[in-house]
């Protein structure tokens, strides 16, 4: 048996003797302060069993040099493609650009359920339950004042694999300069990756206002831009077969569908999930996240974006 010292200088940490353990017979466990690796509840953390902050004592072989450098190769690859899988980006067709669905081939009956406003308490979680359950992967518009307040949920919907965009720091809707603009999506952007290495370039704006400044300063950085085509009007306090019908009657091949689990009370959402899902399904839709539908539009040649209209902002319903 190893001991493996937190203490000792981090070239002697990360040398052969710490990589070689990683080939012992028995699970690896190491600290995610001995390896700078995100914490135990992300997938990183879970990749490598990570599990605090302790000292552990790792059981060990002795390794050959190609062995080594074999599972030095693996865990870099390990990285890189849990990285890739913690990188929301916009592809290069739909970066600048403005959409409320996506055309996919053959309209293949696929839709993405999206939640604004969170995370939140109790109601992220609620949503939570219901798409594990059903086995559904869905987008979360966050809110940086809200991940600030309550990051212990947020790391919850990425141990979850779900995919995360950027809804603002404040949720404001009011028109902002440049300088403003930069720093409600860029706060947020930091803050997203320093609490769970995630990083995104999708963007919803605030109320779905397309014209004060954040959609425009968006649009240049390259975010794309994602609006929706099925909205469950949840501030319209519909009944839950209200709540459904809103939903499901708009249902479209390609479609984004706006739903809300932070910002106020959203039990009649989480009561609603569950129908939806099975009705959805039963007009035979399948669930993906935003990224993988913008996915497969890139990768369909003929697909194009559809332009949002003007929405006016004295006509808007989404609350907070």
């Amino acid at each position: 048996m190893v001991q493996i010292n937190p203490s000792l200088p981090s070239s002697r940490r990360f040398g052969r003797t710490a990589t070689t353990g990683i080939i012992a017979t028995g699970m690896v466990v190491l600290g995610s302060a001995l390896w700078g690796l995100p914490p135990f509840w992300s997938p990183l953390g879970k990749a490598f069993g990570l599990r605090s902050h302790k000292l552990y004592v790792l059981p060990m072989k002795v390794a050959t040099g190609k062995q080594v450098e074999s599972i030095e190769g693996a865990i870099a690859s390990s990285m890189a493609e849990l990285e890739k899988n913690l990188t929301f980006g916009s592809p290069k067709f739909f970066q600048g650009k403005t959409i409320d669905k996506v055309l996919v081939s053959n309209q293949e009956k696929v839709i993405a359920l999206t939640f604004d406003d969170g995370p939140w308490p109790v109601h992220t979680e609620g949503v939570l339950n219901v798409l594990r359950k059903n086995n559904v992967k869905a987008t979360f518009y966050w809110v940086g004042e809200h991940l600030n307040n309550f990051p212990n949920i947020a790391r919850k919907v990425i141990a979850d694999g779900h995919a995360i965009a950027n809804h603002t720091w404040n949720h404001d809707y009011h028109d902002v300069d440049k300088k403003t603009a930069a720093k409600e999506l860029g706060s947020l952007e930091e803050l997203i990756y320093k609490l769970t290495r995630v990083k995104t370039r999708i963007f919803r704006p605030p109320g779905g206002v397309l014209d004060n400044g954040l959609v425009s300063y968006a649009e240049n950085q390259n975010y794309v831009v994602t609006m929706w085509s099925s909205d469950a009007q949840e501030a319209s306090y519909p009944s839950v077969q209200g709540l459904i019908n809103n939903v499901v009657n708009s249902a479209s091949p390609g479609g984004i569908v706006l739903m809300h689990d932070g910002g106020g009370d959203r039990s009649t959402t989480v009561q609603a999930l569950p129908t939806i899902i099975k009705e959805l399904r039963r007009r035979g839709y399948k669930f993906v996240t935003l990224p993988k539908l913008l996915e497969m539009g890139e990768q369909d040649s003929t697909s194009k974006s559809t332009p949002t209209p003007k929405r006016a902002a004295d006509t808007i319903v989404e609350s907070i």
